[in-house]
C-alpha cells in the first residue's frame, strides 16, 4: 500500500514538475531508467519482514565483523580493529544513505549543475557558483592536508572511504538508490575530499552568517548612535552560558583601534539590491546541558542535547554503536564521516550547540586596474591568484566562473555577482586548514574531564559549546572555536582590504574561551545566546538567541533532584519567554472602551494565557499575528524607504524599545505627518492581525484558530523537489525561539537524555529513520513518535553476543579461494 500511494503521488509530482517547471527535453527526470521494469523504482520497495541474518565476504577486512541491528534499524558494529570498524561504517552508512552523502557533499562542492543541468540562467548555477566563490573547495583541500597530518584522523579516513567505495562497487544498476534512477546518473567514487566538503557543508550551515553589510548600510544611515541603540551587544537580563559571577583575565591586549575611527568605507558603494537578511529569528541552534549529582535524583551527572537544524529526509543523523579495543561508543554521526558526533561511551557524555560567533569579514578589494591582476594592501600591489571554475552542466553545456583569490580570502562578490559596487573579499574561518574529525575521534575515546579539553582544544570552525558529564561526576561546558582576537567592533562593519590594521592577526587564546567546570550553581547550560557578561576582556560579536537561554536557565535554577524525565520535559518544554515579557504590556496598552465582542474576547483569554505553544491552543496564533503586525506597523516603512538593506532590529530590542519609549522617532509613519504614538501601533495591530486570522482561518471561532492550524512543520526530502519523499504540514508544538524549537522547516534534529551511572541510561529520538530508501519502512519510521514527544531507550551492547530481537550481518575476510 505504501508503495502504491507513493507512485501516483510521484508520477503526478514529475509529470506536472516536467511540464510546468521544464522546457521540452529539458527535465532533469530520467523517466527510461525510473521505470525500467528490471532496474526502476520497483526494485527499491522493501517490505517490514525484509530483515535477516546475513554472512558477507570482502578482502578489505583484517578479521570478523559483526554488525546486530536492533528492531529500530541501528548498527551495533563489533570490529577486532579500528581499521575493520571504520571501514564497516562507511560500508553501513553507505548502504543505508549513499544518495543523500553524495548529494550534499555534491552542494557543499558546487556540482549540483552536474545532477540536474537546467541551464546556465538557472536557480541551482547560481547556487553553485556561490559555493566555489565562497571558497567551500578551498577550506575542504586546505582541511584534506591537516587531517592527512594527524594519523589516527587520517587513517580512520582512509578506511571509512574503502568501506564507502567497497558498497558501491557492489551495486548493480537495480540496486541503486532510487534518486540516482529518477536523476539518471552513477554515484561516484568516495573520496576523503568528500569527508571534507561535508565537514564544511556544516561548517557553512552554521558559521557563514554575518551582518556586516546591513550594519554598515544602517550605521551610514542613522549614524553610530542610532545604530548602538537598535542593535546593541547586550539585553537586560541576559543570562549568558558561563555564570555571570566567572571572573577572567586577559592573555593577551586588546588589539588598538585604526585611526581614523570611521573605517567603515562609504555604503553607498555596497548596492541596495543585496538581499537583507530575514526578520525570521528561528536560529539554527541547539540546547544543551548538564546537571551535577548534587542537583540529581540518582546522585549521578545528567546530560542533554538536542541540536536544532533544518529538518530533512533521509535524516541529518545517522544513529549507531562503534565497539573495537579501546572505543565502545553510541550516538549519531554524520552521513559522510567516520565516528560519531554527539552521544556517549562508558564514561563521558557530551553534546554540542552553535557558538553563534562571528567568524565571517568582508573586506573591500581595490584593483590597480580594469585586469584585475593586482590588488591594493599595506600600500602595496599584491599578485591575484585565479581559479577558473568550470561547472558541467548535466546535457553537455559548461559554465566558467573566475574566482580571484586574495591573502585575505576568495572575491565573493563582483562582475555581476551581487552586491555591486566595490568588490567584496570574504575572510572565514573555515577557510584556514583544520582537523575537526580529530576532536570528535577523541571524544569517542575519553574517559574524564581532562581528555574532554583536549579533545575539544583543536576545534576550529564552527564555534560550539561542548556539554560534558562524566561517570566520575563532573560537569563542564565549553565554548571552543579558533576566534579572531578584534579589536572592538572590528568585523561588525565592512572592511577596508588595503589596510594592514584591518586584517585578523592574533587569536584569542584557546584557554581564554568561555567555559565553566563544575559551577556552584550545580549545572551548565547553553540555548545558542551570548556566552559572556560585558566583563569578558575580548570582543564577541555574534548572531545570539535571546530568550531559549533565560528559559533553560530558570528551569534548572528551579529544580533539584532531576530525573531523565525531567530532562526530557525541558527539551519539550514550549513555554515562550517573549510572550511573557511583552504581553502583559502590550495588553496593557489596549483600549478596552474600543473593542467589540471578537477583540474583548480575545484579550481576555490572552490575559489568562499561560504562554504555551501547544497545537490545541489557539492564543499564540492570536500573539504571534499580533506582534508580527505590530513589528511592521512600526519598522516597515523604515525598511522599505532604505536606498539600501538593513538588518531588521531584533524582537528582544524592540521588546525593550517599546517598554521603555513613549515617544519614538520610528512610532511616526514616513511621509505621513501624523503624530503616531506607541499607543496607536499597539491598538491598530492588535485589530488588524484578529481581522487577518478570520479572514485566514475563514471563521471568527477561535477552535479554528488553534496553533496546529496556524504552524505546521515539513520534514522535506532533501531535494527540496520531491514531494511524494518527505513528510509534508505536520501539527506540531513549540516554535523559534522556544526550548522546543520546532519551526516550519527546522528543529530539534536529535533528542538525547543520558545518565551517567554505572551503568549509562540513555533515551533519544530524531525526526526520521535509519534508511534512505523511500520504499523502505525506515525512511519516516520515528517521526510520529518524535512528534509526540516519545523517546526510544538506547540499547548501549556490551558485545555481539546477546539475545533478543536482532538481526545479524556478519562480514568475513574473503580468502583467496572465494
Amino acid at each position: 500500500m505504501r508503495w502504491v500511494k507513493f507512485f501516483f503521488s510521484l508520477l503526478l509530482t514529475l509529470l506536472v514538475g516536467a511540464v510546468l517547471l521544464f522546457p521540452f527535453g529539458s527535465t532533469p527526470f530520467a523517466f527510461g531508467t525510473f521505470f525500467d521494469p528490471f532496474v526502476g523504482f520497483w526494485s527499491n520497495a522493501e517490505s517490514n519482514d525484509a530483515k535477516a541474518d546475513l554472512t558477507l565476504s570482502l578482502a578489505e577486512l583484517k578479521g570478523e565483523v559483526v554488525v546486530k541491528y536492533d528492531k529500530r534499524g541501528v548498527p551495533h558494529i563489533f570490529a577486532g580493529n579500528s581499521e575493520d570498524l571504520f571501514f564497516v561504517q562507511g560500508y553501513i552508512t553507505a548502504k543505508d544513505r549513499l544518495w543523500q552523502m553524495e548529494f550534499q557533499t555534491m552542494a557543499a562542492g558546487g556540482r549540483l549543475t552536474e545532477i540536474v543541468g537546467i541551464g546556465k540562467d538557472s536557480v541551482v548555477l547560481n547556487l553553485d557558483r556561490s559555493a566555489r566563490r565562497k571558497g567551500m573547495v578551498f577550506g575542504a583541500e586546505n582541511s584534506v592536508e591537516k587531517m592527512k597530518a594527524d594519523d589516527a584522523s587520517y587513517k580512520a579516513l582512509q578506511a571509512y572511504t574503502k568501506g564507502v567505495n567497497t558498497y558501491i562497487e557492489s551495486l548493480s544498476p537495480g540496486d541503486l538508490p532510487i534518486e540516482y534512477k529518477l536523476l539518471g546518473y552513477q554515484p561516484e567514487q568516495w573520496t576523503i575530499l568528500k569527508s571534507a566538503l561535508l565537514q564544511k557543508y556544516m561548517a557553512s550551515t552554521l558559521s557563514w552568517r554575518s551582518n556586516d553589510i546591513p550594519y554598515t548600510h544602517a550605521v551610514q544611515l542613522w549614524g553610530e548612535k542610532v545604530f548602538n541603540t537598535l542593535y546593541p551587544e547586550y539585553h537586560r537580563e541576559d543570562e549568558p552560558i558561563v555564570p555571570k559571577e566567572t571572573r577572567w583575565r586577559r592573555r593577551e591586549v586588546l588589539p588598538a583601534m585604526p585611526i581614523p575611527t570611521a573605517y567603515h568605507p562609504d555604503s553607498m558603494l555596497i548596492a541596495g539590491d543585496f538581499a537583507p537578511p530575514s526578520r525570521d529569528e528561528q536560529i539554527v541552534g541547539s540546547n544543551n546541558w548538564a546537571v551535577s549529582p548534587s542537583k540529581s535524583k540518582s546522585g549521578h551527572a545528567l546530560l542533554a542535547n538536542d541540536p536544532h537544524l533544518s529538518l530533512n529526509l533521509p535524516s541529518i543523523w545517522y544513529e549507531l554503536q562503534l565497539q573495537a579495543p579501546g572505543i565502545n561508543v553510541y550516538g549519531v554521526s554524520l552521513p559522510g564521516s567516520p565516528a560519531v558526533i554527539i552521544g556517549f561511551n562508558d564514561s563521558i557524555a557530551w553534546g554540542v550547540t552553535n557558538g553563534s560567533r562571528d567568524v565571517l569579514d568582508h573586506y573591500t578589494i581595490t584593483y590597480k586596474n580594469d585586469k584585475k591582476k593586482e590588488y591594493l594592501h599595506d600600500g602595496q600591489w599584491h599578485l591575484i591568484e585565479e581559479r577558473i571554475e568550470e561547472h558541467l552542466i548535466k546535457g553537455g553545456e559548461i559554465y566558467y566562473d573566475t574566482v580571484r583569490y586574495t591573502h585575505i580570502g576568495p572575491v565573493m562578490y563582483e562582475d555581476g555577482f551581487a552586491p555591486k559596487g566595490k568588490p567584496l573579499a570574504v575572510r572565514w574561518m573555515a577557510h584556514d586548514p583544520s582537523n575537526e574529525l580529530e576532536t570528535f575521534m577523541k571524544l569517542n575515546v575519553a574517559n574524564n574531564y581532562e581528555e574532554y579539553v583536549d579533545a575539544i582544544s583543536t576545534f576550529v570552525c564552527p564555534a560550539q559549546n561542548f556539554v560534558f558529564a562524566s561517570v566520575s561526576g563532573d560537569i563542564a561546558i565549553w565554548q571552543q572555536g579558533k576566534i579572531p582576537h578584534k579589536w572592538k567592533d572590528q568585523g561588525k562593519f565592512i572592511l577596508d582590504g588595503s589596510r594592514r590594521d584591518h586584517i585578523w592577526e592574533k587569536f584569542i587564546p584557546q584557554k581564554d574561551n568561555p567555559h565553566a567546570f563544575n559551577p556552584p550553581q550545580g549545572f551548565v547550560q547553553s540555548a545558542n545566546q551570548h556566552p559572556t557578561t560585558a566583563r569578558y576582556p575580548y570582543e564577541t560579536q555574534g548572531r545570539y538567541e535571546d530568550f531559549r537561554g533565560r528559559r533553560l536557565f530558570s528551569l534548572l535554577s528551579e529544580k533539584d533532584s532531576m530525573t531523565l524525565e525531567d530532562m526530557q520535559a525541558i527539551q519539550l518544554d514550549n513555554y515562550y519567554q517573549g510572550a511573557a515579557d511583552i504581553l502583559p504590556f502590550m495588553l496593557s496598552e489596549l483600549d478596552t472602551l474600543q473593542l467589540n465582542a471578537v477583540q474583548r474576547k480575545a484579550y481576555d483569554a490572552l490575559k489568562q494565557w499561560n504562554y504555551q505553544y501547544t497545537t490545541d491552543k489557539f492564543e499564540p496564533s492570536i500573539y504571534q499575528k499580533w506582534w508580527g503586525e505590530l513589528y511592521r506597523s512600526v519598522w516597515d516603512d523604515e525598511y522599505k524607504n532604505s536606498p539600501l538593506a538593513l538588518a531588521y532590529v531584533k524582537n528582544r530590542t524592540f521588546m525593550q524599545l517599546l517598554q521603555d519609549s513613549l515617544d519614538l522617532s520610528y512610532y511616526r509613519i514616513i511621509g505621513d505627518s501624523t503624530d503616531y504614538s506607541r499607543a496607536y501601533h499597539i491598538n491598530t495591530s492588535f485589530k488588524k492581525a484578529l481581522s487577518k486570522l478570520k479572514e485566514e482561518r475563514e471563521s471568527d471561532n477561535f477552535e479554528d484558530w488553534t496553533w496546529s492550524e496556524q504552524k505546521k512543520t515539513s520534514i522535506n526530502h532533501l531535494s527540496r523537489t520531491l514531494t511524494p519523499f518527505s513528510r509534508l504540514q505536520i501539527p506540531t508544538n513549540g516554535n523559534g525561539g522556544i526550548l522546543n524549537a520546532t519551526g516550519t522547516q527546522t528543529g530539534p534534529s536529535w533528542r538525547m537524555v543520558v545518565e551517567l551511572g554505572p551503568e549509562i541510561k540513555a533515551y533519544a529520538i530524531y525526526p526520521g529513520g535509519q534508511s534512505g530508501n523511500p520504499g523502505s519502512p525506515s525512511y519516516d519510521s520515528f517521526i510520529n513518535d518524535w512528534v509526540d514527544g516519545k523517546y526510544y531507550k538506547l540499547d548501549f551492547m556490551k558485545g555481539p553476543e546477546v539475545d533478543g530481537d536482532y538481526h545479524t550481518l556478519k562480514i568475513k575476510k574473503k580468502n583467496s579461494k572465494e
